[in-house]
C-alpha cells in the first residue's frame, strides 16, 4: 500500500480548512443533494465529499456508507488532492498503490474509484468528491466531465464560505478604520474641521471649540471669517483661487482669530481641498494650530535681546561717568545678573515643556542653546549638543536640504520650510517637521529655530489625496485622476512631436455576469479586467476606471500611430479572449474599444477627445462587440 504524501502547500491547506470552520460541522443539505444526485447519475454504491485533515479524512457529505471519517494514510482522496486532474482507479485490486489497502481487502471492498479534487479560491486542494463501487466499471470522457461539473457545484459552496469570511473581515477592518478616524478627529491635539466652499463650518472637533471658546452649535451657524480678526480677513484670498484651480494642493497661513471673550490668538491655518467623484470642489479640510505661545516666545526672545543690549550700554556708560559709583554699580550688576538668571530659568522651563524643537545657533552654525525636546528628538544629551556644528548633528543628507534656508536666515531673512527627517530621529521613527528660522539681528549673528512635528497631518493629507484619486475596487486611477492626466497631456500636445491616443473600453455582456453570478462576481470581473489591462500595456500608459464597466487608456509616444494603436488593441483583445475562467467560473471575456487620436502639434480639447473615443466605442459595439474602432 502506498501512503499518500503531504502536498507542498500542506500548511496553507490546513490553515484554510481551520479558518472556514467546516470540519466536524453538521450536514449541509445543499451538498447532500449533490451527493445523492451523483449516486443516481453514476449508479455508484457510495459517493463521498471528503476534506483532508492532518491525520484523517472527514466526510462533509456521504451516501452509501455509514462512517463520518477514516484515517488519511489509507484514503484514496489523499492521493486525489495531489493530482492535477481527476483520479480514476478502474480496479484497485490490480493497482500497486491500493491492492493491499484495508479499504480494498476489507469493507467497503473498494474496486472502482473516481475522484476529483476540491479547491479553494487560491487554488489550494482541500478535499475531493469521489465515487466508490465494489465492482469494476467503464469510465468515459463524458463521465469525467460530469464529475468535474458536480465537483464545481460543491466547490462553489466552498467559495461561498470563503467570500463570506472575506466580507466579514473587510467589514471589520472598515469599522476599525472608521473608529480610528473618529478618534483621531475627536482627540487630535490641533483644531480639525471640515469647511464648505463658502467657508461655513460643517464639522468641528472639540479642540477648535476649546481654542475659540465657542460651542459647536455657535460655530456651525457662522463662517470662519466671522471669528477672524478684521486685519487678517483676506490673508488667504490670494491662495484660494490657486487651490480651486489645482495649481496647489494646500496652503498654510498665519493669522489672528478672535475668541468669544474678545481676546485674540495666533494660529497656523492649513487648508486642503477635497473634490467629489466627478472632480468638482466639494469642501475644505482645515487644520488650525495654536501658535500664540510661539509668537509670545519670539517676542520674548526679541525683548530679551534688546533689553540685554540696553543693560550693557547702561553699565558701560555708568563705568565711564564715575568710578566712585563702582561699589553701587557692582551691587546693581549682581542684582541684574540674578534677575537675568531667573529670566533664563523661566525661559528654559517654558521651552522645555513646549512640544516643539527650539534652538539658538550662532553665525558659525554652532548650537548655543537647545530645549529638551530638541535634544531628545536627535537622541543627544543637551550638554553634548552645545558647541556642535548643525551639519554634524542633523547629518550630511539633511544638511544639504536645509543649507539654503540657513544661508538666508544668516543674511537676516526669516524663512519657513517642511522637511522629512530619517529614522534616527524621534526615537528611530522619523517624521516631518515644519521649521521656522528667525535671524537674531540683521548682521548675520546667528538665528533662532522653532520646529513642530506635522507627521500625522501629512500622513492624513496623503491618505485623503490617494482615496480622492483612485478607484477603491480596482486600485486604478479614477475619473478625476484620469481627467487631470488628460488635461496635462492636452496642454503638452501643441508642442509635442508624437501623437497620443485615447482608448474607451466597455466590457461586453457585463450585465449578464452580474445577473447570473451576482455583484460579487461582477466585482471580480472588473478587478480581473483592470489587472489584465494594466499587465498588457506599457508602463508609461495611463489606465483608469471611469465608472461601472467603463475603462480608459491614454497612450503616448506613438511612432506609427495607426499601426501602434491597432497592435495594442489586438493585443488587448487577445489577452481578454485567452481568459477562460475567473475564480473557477467559465467566462468569455471581451471588450468593445473606441479609439480617438490626438495629433502632434495640434490644439486638443480633452472633452472633445473623450467624446470621440466614446462614440467610437459605440460604433465598435454596434459592429459586433469584441472589436475596436478607430474614430
Amino acid at each position: 500500500m502506498l501512503v499518500p504524501q503531504q502536498a507542498v502547500d500542506e500548511q496553507a491547506r490546513l490553515a484554510i480548512l481551520a479558518s472556514l470552520g467546516i470540519l466536524d460541522s453538521p450536514r449541509i443539505e445543499e451538498i447532500d443533494r449533490i451527493t445523492r444526485m451523483a449516486a443516481r447519475q453514476f449508479q455508484a454504491k457510495a459517493v463521498v465529499v471528503s476534506l483532508i485533515d492532518a491525520e484523517r479524512q472527514w466526510f462533509l457529505s456521504h451516501t452509501g456508507i455509514d462512517i463520518n471519517q477514516s484515517p488519511r494514510d489509507t484514503s484514496f482522496c489523499g492521493h486525489t488532492i495531489l493530482e492535477s486532474g481527476p483520479l480514476v482507479v478502474r480496479d484497485a485490486r490490480l493497482d500497486l498503490r491500493f491492492h493491499d489497502n484495508p479499504l480494498v481487502t476489507g469493507a467497503p471492498h473498494i474496486v472502482f474509484y473516481a475522484g476529483c479534487a476540491l479547491h479553494s479560491q487560491q487554488g489550494v486542494a482541500l478535499g475531493a468528491l469521489c465515487l466508490i463501487d465494489d465492482r469494476t466499471r467503464e469510465w468515459s470522457e463524458e463521465d469525467g466531465q460530469t464529475l468535474l461539473d458536480m465537483t464545481a457545484l460543491v466547490q462553489s459552496y466552498i467559495f461561498h464560505l470563503e467570500n463570506r469570511q472575506y466580507t466579514a473581515r473587510v467589514e471589520d477592518n472598515l469599522a476599525k478604520s472608521e473608529a480610528l478616524f473618529e478618534q483621531t478627529f475627536a482627540h487630535a491635539a490641533v483644531g480639525f474641521s471640515l469647511v464648505g466652499l463658502d467657508w461655513r463650518w460643517l464639522r468641528i472637533n472639540p479642540q477648535v471649540c476649546n481654542m475659540l471658546g465657542y460651542g459647536e452649535y455657535q460655530l456651525r451657524s457662522c463662517l470662519l471669517h466671522d471669528v477672524t480678526h478684521p486685519e487678517d480677513l483676506y490673508a488667504e484670498n490670494i491662495l484660494i483661487p490657486r487651490l480651486l484651480s489645482g495649481e496647489i494642493n494646500s496652503f498654510s497661513v498665519e493669522k489672528l482669530l478672535q475668541r468669544s471673550n474678545g481676546s485674540t490668538l495666533w494660529v497656523t491655518l492649513t487648508a486642503s481641498l477635497v473634490r467629489n467623484a466627478t472632480g468638482e470642489a466639494h469642501h475644505y479640510i482645515v487644520v488650525i494650530s495654536d501658535i500664540t505661545e510661539r509668537k509670545n516666545i519670539e517676542q520674548t526672545l526679541y525683548s530679551l535681546q534688546g533689553d540685554l543690549e540696553r543693560r550693557v550700554a547702561a553699565r558701560t556708560n555708568e563705568l565711564q561717568v564715575a568710578m566712585d559709583q563702582l561699589h553701587q554699580e557692582i551691587a546693581q550688576r549682581l542684582n541684574r545678573e540674578r534677575e537675568l538668571t531667573e529670566s533664563k530659568n523661566r525661559l528654559r522651563a517654558i521651552t522645555d515643556n513646549i512640544p516643539a524643537l527650539i534652538c539658538h545657533v550662532d553665525a558659525n552654525e554652532e548650537y548655543i542653546f537647545v530645549n529638551h525636546f530638541h535634544a531628545s528628538w536627535y537622541g543627544v544629551a543637551e550638554d553634548k549638543v552645545r558647541g556642535r556644528q548643525v551639519k554634524d548633528l542633523v547629518g550630511h543628507e539633511t544638511y544639504q536640504q536645509i543649507e539654503p534656508y540657513i544661508r538666508q536666515v544668516l543674511q537676516g531673512v526669516a524663512v519657513s520650510y517642511d522637511i522629512e527627517l530619517p529614522g534616527y530621529s524621534r526615537n528611530g521613527k522619523g517624521g516631518v517637521l515644519h521649521t521656522t528660522l528667525i535671524p537674531c539681528d540683521d548682521s548675520g549673528h546667528g538665528y533662532y529655530g522653532l520646529s513642530t512635528d506635522i507627521s500625522e497631518i501629512k500622513e492624513l493629507q496623503a491618505q485623503l489625496e490617494f482615496e480622492a484619486n483612485h478607484d477603491s475596487l480596482t486600485g486604478l486611477p479614477n475619473r478625476r485622476a484620469f481627467q487631470q492626466s488628460l488635461i496635462y497631456a492636452a496642454r503638452q500636445q501643441e508642442k509635442a512631436d508624437k501623437d497620443i491616443a485615447l482608448l474607451f473600453l466597455d466590457i461586453d455582456n457585463f450585465k449578464a455576469y452580474n445577473d447570473t453570478y451576482g455583484h460579487e462576481f461582477g466585482d471580480l470581473i472588473l478587478k480581473f479586467f483592470g489587472h489584465t489591462l494594466r499587465d498588457n500595456l506599457r508602463s508609461q500608459d495611463v489606465v483608469a476606471r471611469l465608472a461601472g464597466d467603463e475603462f480608459t487608456v491614454l497612450l503616448g509616444h506613438l511612432v506609427n500611430t495607426e499601426s501602434d494603436v491597432s497592435r495594442i488593441c489586438i493585443s488587448l483583445m487577445n489577452a481578454f479572449r485567452s481568459v477562460e475562467h475567473v475564480s473557477g467560473v467559465p467566462v468569455s471575456l471581451s471588450a468593445s474599444i473606441g479609439v480617438a487620436v490626438g495629433r502632434a502639434r495640434q490644439p486638443l480639447l480633452p472633452d472633445t477627445l473623450m467624446a470621440r473615443a466614446d462614440a467610437a466605442m459605440y460604433r465598435a459595439k454596434q459592429s459586433g462587440k469584441g472589436r475596436y474602432y478607430l474614430g
